[in-house]
């Protein structure tokens, strides 16, 4: 039997070890181009109702939006936003609601997570704040003080930030870095079973939980209509509806529209 010599046997190993790196390696990161959903208030995650776009995969970001502040909600938010927003991958963001304040803080304090952001969608946007934040501090006072254990506002975590004058001071809403956001809102009548408790709270129009000046993203609270002046980069989708809103389609409907309209 031929016998090999020492050098050979180290070649021949050293060839193997080479083959089975190249087998073992992972290959070249291909580039997706995702479709992210960011839910809103008290949500757990984003319902799954949502359209598909050719070419788009659709995935979501959730969050902490009860106990959690806008700053420790964002550690998990941006995170998952760099991972679809940034590197190979490209993103279009639907942001619903109180999502819409976590999108827009990733927006000005990590930029770089969202590096390839195409542009975002907001369904009732909440990042102007709502006039009820107020009323649900009062209401949790009186639940407190019937002894009820219910929690329905959070002072110390997403409420914290979602009270007009709050919400409008927690970062510049101005900076987009060169991206725009297309805004969609609801609407409410007499058939909205939430229209009769809100209608005194909420200035103007609103859906029922934000006013128009918090939806289409107005530099001003108060009494706004769709074509308020807005922040930087902030539009009305008249692409989605006519004006950019959906007729009697309430707050808690204006998740999966906004899908809609991306």
């Amino acid at each position: 039997m031929k016998m090999f010599s020492l050098a050979t046997m180290q070649k021949v190993l050293a060839a193997v070890v080479a083959v089975a790196a190249l087998v073992a390696a992972p290959g070249v990161a291909s580039a997706t181009d995702y479709a992210v959903h960011v839910h809103g208030r008290t949500q757990i995650t984003w319902d799954d109702t949502w359209w598909t776009m050719a070419g788009y995969t659709n995935v979501k970001c959730d969050y902490n939006s009860t106990t959690a502040t806008l700053a420790s909600a964002n550690v998990t938010v941006r995170s998952c936003l760099a991972t679809r927003c940034s590197g190979a991958n490209r993103c279009i963001i639907i942001a619903y609601s109180n999502g819409m304040n976590q999108v827009q803080y990733t927006q000005q304090y990590y930029p770089a997570n969202l590096a390839n952001l195409l542009y975002i969608e907001a369904g009732s946007s909440a990042a102007g704040g709502s006039e009820l934040a107020s009323v649900g501090s009062v209401a949790q006072s009186f639940l407190n003080w019937f002894g009820v254990n219910y929690e329905i506002f959070y002072a110390n975590g997403v409420d914290a930030t979602l009270g007009v004058t709050t919400a409008r001071a927690a970062y510049n809403h101005n900076i987009n870095n060169g991206k725009t956001t297309y805004h969609v809102v609801g609407n409410t009548n007499a058939l909205n079973w939430i229209w009769p408790f809100t209608a005194g709270t909420l200035p103007g129009d609103d859906d029922g939980v934000v006013s128009w000046a918090s939806g289409f993203g107005c530099n001003a609270s108060g009494s706004q209509t769709y074509n308020c002046t807005k922040f930087t980069g902030h539009v009305t989708d008249g692409g989605c509806t006519s004006n950019g809103w959906f007729g009697t389609t309430d707050h808690f409907s204006m998740d999966e529209r906004g899908s809609y309209c991306y």
